[in-house]
């Protein structure tokens, strides 16, 4: 019944507006935030990882076609590089001194096959994932293999179509073995070898770092040849920094990382953008919900009068318009929540169907963000609406 008397007057479409304003700006406040979340949580997943990470080698010119050493990296040149602003981490890439022959016997749905390849070695933390197969120890005869996702679509959509040859998947690549022959002039090794595991991130055959120092030194004791490729973690939007140093160096990369820096730039200056939309929109829901709840006041101040004449305290009248604050918050938030909650799992579950797992994503520090922004709104209106009631009870007009 009081409740009902102290809104008798109050302007239902101002209310509603003020209310729809202030749903709106929460929605996209949350919707900010909540995007800004799934970008950190892209950037820190193994598909954005891998967008961190370029290869990195000297341009190949007449000059250094004339000595092998010329195109290695001296000490200097990859400290300097490695001291570079844009260099979070870095590791040079370790290639075989010696012959790779694999080959494979004939069977019943495979034909013979044999190949000249080689290996190079880069530390762990640079793989995009370390297989559960990887790694080798002194004495085995079984050397494990990462190739590049794009040699088996290669061979799938290309070499085995030509050939009439079945195609393959990740799975069953990895049942087969092959033989690995190691060699010189001097000394023949042979060994066993499965692929493990395949790479986005860097286009090589890959073995176990210590292997293949092992091996160096069993066939070329004593030679210390020069890398003639880097691999580079780069700090986050530095790709214009690492364009121009590259290009002032003569080093070149087959990475279009800055691609990658175009993108991350938009989504900060469209966050940026959507961030001040949200709040001003806020403000302004601020502004108008204030004004409303001070003119719902103005058009029931005889009826708040008359009620603190009858007795009522200013306090217990001030709780029933607070109550009804708090009632409204509350559901703009759930309704807002629940809107995000929706969008969020249809872009996750579009991401995660493009093989984009987002395994740290939480939605939880935007509802806190949002709890937040309310708590403060309430706190806001609900200090003005008790300076008015308590103006009114003690001089009986605002």
């Amino acid at each position: 019944m009081l409740r009902r008397i102290l809104f008798s007057n109050i302007p239902v479409v101002y209310f509603i507006g003020a209310v729809l304003g202030t749903l709106v700006g929460f929605f996209l406040l949350m919707a900010t935030l909540n995007a800004w979340n799934l970008y950190n949580s892209f950037i820190d997943s193994k598909a954005g990882q891998s967008k961190q990470y370029v290869t990195i080698n000297k341009k190949i010119s007449l000059l250094n076609t004339m000595s092998k050493e010329l195109s290695g990296f001296t000490q200097k040149e990859i400290k300097e590089i490695k001291n570079a602003g844009f260099v979070a981490d870095i590791a040079p890439f370790t290639r075989s001194a010696f012959g790779v022959q694999a080959s494979r016997k004939e069977s019943s749905n495979m034909p013979y096959m044999r190949t000249e390849m080689f290996f190079e070695a880069v530390p762990e933390r640079f793989l995009d994932k370390v297989p559960e197969n990887w790694g080798w120890e002194k004495g085995e005869e079984h050397i494990p293999v990462i190739i590049p996702k794009d040699y088996l679509n290669l061979y799938n959509f290309g070499f085995a179509k030509a050939q009439g040859l079945p195609n393959v998947s990740e799975g069953l690549i990895g049942q087969f073995s092959f033989d690995i022959t190691l060699y010189t002039q001097s000394r023949v090794e042979h060994f066993s070898g499965s692929i493990v595991g395949f790479s986005n991130r860097i286009q090589s055959l890959l073995v176990p770092l210590n292997f293949l120092k092992a091996a160096n030194e069993r066939f070329a004791p004593g030679e210390n040849t020069k890398p003639d490729r880097l691999i580079l973690k780069l700090k986050p939007n530095m790709e214009k920094d690492m364009y121009a140093f590259l290009s002032e160096k003569g080093y070149e990369t087959t990475h279009d990382a800055f691609q990658g820096g175009k993108v991350s730039l938009f989504v900060h200056l469209s966050g940026t953008i959507l961030l001040f939309i949200a709040s001003l929109i806020i403000i302004l829901a601020l502004i108008v919900y204030a004004l409303t709840l001070q003119l719902t006041v103005q058009r029931n101040k005889d009826e708040i009068y008359q009620l603190i004449l009858l007795g009522y305290k200013s306090r217990v009248i001030f709780l029933n318009y607070f109550i009804v604050q708090l009632l409204l918050a509350f559901i703009v938030l759930v309704i807002s929540g629940a809107f995000i909650e929706v969008i969020t799992n249809q872009v996750v579950e579009f991401l995660a169907n493009r093989y984009i797992e987002l395994e740290q994503f939480s939605s939880l520090p935007t509802y806190v963000w949002a709890t937040a922004v309310m708590l403060v709104f309430v706190c806001i209106t609900g200090l003005n609406t008790a300076r008015l009631v308590r103006k009114l009870a003690l001089k009986g007009t605002l």
